[in-house]
């Protein structure tokens, strides 16, 4: 039923030489040449960068949703450091209390940049909301 490799009825396109051809418009996104088969979107958009830009779409976090993840993170560093206070009033000697006394420090940094992160984000457009003026520009 194929003659010449082709199937029968299969309507062939000719091939395109880029060369000859001029480009119908460049792609905003990335700058790569667009032709009148490539069928950009109403921004100009090549097929790739569509799919890029959906897939980071998807992808997105809502500001609420950033909040819970740092109020875990916040949990979980308040957890640790709890533990570390611990192993340091165990430890018997001055470099381990000290060890851990730095790998503390470290830690509560962290945590208050995670809290107040949380804080920030749950409260991002509440209007009478005072922020904290470390995250503003």
């Amino acid at each position: 039923m194929q003659r010449g490799g082709k199937p029968w009825g299969m309507a062939c396109r000719p091939l395109r030489d880029r060369q000859q051809d001029l480009p119908r418009c460049f792609c905003p996104g990335c700058g790569r040449e667009q032709y009148t088969d490539d069928l950009p979107d109403g921004q100009g958009l090549c097929p790739a960068c569509r799919r890029r830009a959906d897939r980071r779409e998807e992808n997105a976090m809502t500001l609420q949703e950033m909040s819970v993840q740092y109020r875990h993170q916040e949990q979980a560093l308040r957890g640790r450091i709890e533990e570390l206070r611990r192993a340091r009033a165990r430890a018997e000697e001055i470099w381990q209390r000290e060890e851990l006394s730095g790998r503390i420090l470290r830690l509560e940094s962290l945590w208050r940049e995670a809290r107040d992160l949380a804080v920030l984000l749950e409260h991002y457009y509440d209007r009478g909301y005072r922020r904290n003026g470390h995250y503003t520009l």
